[in-house]
């Protein structure tokens, strides 16, 4: 019997992960390895002052969603929050296009069709008559730790791309005990999957005996990371998301 130990923080109010293992009847827990704070003050300010400057946004992190939903939008008048909700917005992903779609934005582009950063680019770059290039503002939410994947592509292609962070992430505290009292468990629940989500948080797992487990990576950048520390990965997922990783579980 498979049980799988997912290394991320459950989603509210659904994770995607867990509804589809339950529906497949197959055993699995997760632990949390990060911690997140919404830092949401500059990007208040600036859709106070620039909101009718800006042309499109960009969103590629659930948790960059939660902070605009939790800590941002509260602090906006209706009129500037309806202007948001209008903008064209790109993001990664189903998940997070469906949270987008939740909290009220019109415009979602992206989603299940890109599937990383890199393929989010293109789709913008290759978008009609460089609707979103000549004299257009881009607003890209992000955290304080990410990838610079999208604005190496854009802004060298004539994007008028700013960042702003709206939350900062570090590791939690306990990370090897909590991960090591659920590998050590009897042999009926014994977790013979691991999930790997990204390199953050997992500096002291990655000292662990992985030699009675399958690892999964849910992409190639945290495969490559897990091999460089001598970590045999047993499958990338070819999209990340739950659908892949099941489709994955099935063949491994």
């Amino acid at each position: 019997m498979k049980n799988v130990l997912l290394l991320k923080t459950k989603t509210t109010p659904t994770d995607p992960y867990e509804n589809i293992l339950k529906r497949e009847d197959i055993k699995h827990s997760f632990i949390p390895l990060l911690t997140h704070k919404h830092i949401p003050e500059k990007c208040i300010n600036l859709f106070k002052e620039e909101i009718d400057n800006i042309d499109y946004l960009i969103i590629t992190s659930q948790r960059a969603v939660e902070a605009l939903e939790q800590s941002i939008l509260p602090a906006l008048s209706e009129s500037i929050i309806n202007k948001i909700f209008n903008k064209p917005i790109f993001t990664v992903g189903p998940a997070t296009a469906d949270f987008l779609k939740r909290i009220g934005f019109n415009d979602i582009k992206g989603g299940i069709n890109a599937g990383n950063g890199s393929i989010l680019s293109d789709l913008i770059i290759e978008q009609p008559d460089e609707k979103y290039k000549t004299n257009k503002k881009g607003m890209f939410l992000v955290g304080e730790i990410r990838k610079d994947v999208i604005p190496r592509k854009l802004i060298p292609k004539g994007y008028d791309l700013t960042e702003v962070e709206v939350y900062a992430t570090k590791a939690m505290e306990n990370i090897k005990e909590r991960f090591d009292a659920k590998m050590d468990q009897d042999n009926e629940d014994i977790v013979n999957y691991v999930v790997f989500f990204s390199p953050q948080g997992t500096d002291d797992i990655i000292k662990s005996d992985f030699s009675n487990s399958v690892v999964i990576s849910i992409g190639p950048t945290t495969k490559d990371y897990l091999e460089k520390n001598h970590i045999n990965v047993k499958g990338v997922c070819q999209k990340p998301n739950a659908d892949s990783l099941i489709e994955l579980l099935n063949e491994l």
